[in-house]
């Protein structure tokens, strides 16, 4: 089974993020259909509070895009924190 951009709770995709010259986010992919439970594991030091930080839009990405429920989230919308919750 297949899913479809409009199946997605969450679609990030090619997300980058550095601090100052060290990258922690190299273009990653993330897609969480809607309806499941996803987490983020990985040792210290991987980048999974970075990519919360910018799925809540508390922080800005350096590149990439960010889809929630099929709506753009990033990088056009400044500040979304109220309609997720």
């Amino acid at each position: 089974m297949t899913t479809t951009e409009h199946e997605l709770a969450i679609a990030a995709t090619g997300l980058r993020r550095s601090y100052g010259d060290k990258t922690v986010l190299d273009g990653i992919d993330i897609e969480v259909p809607a309806g499941t439970v996803f987490s983020l594991l990985g040792p210290n030091g991987a980048g999974k509070t970075t990519v919360v930080k910018i799925l809540s839009t508390l922080i800005r990405a350096d590149g990439g895009q960010v889809r929630v429920a099929g709506t753009i989230w990033w990088p056009r919308r400044r500040r979304c924190g109220p309609r997720s919750g």
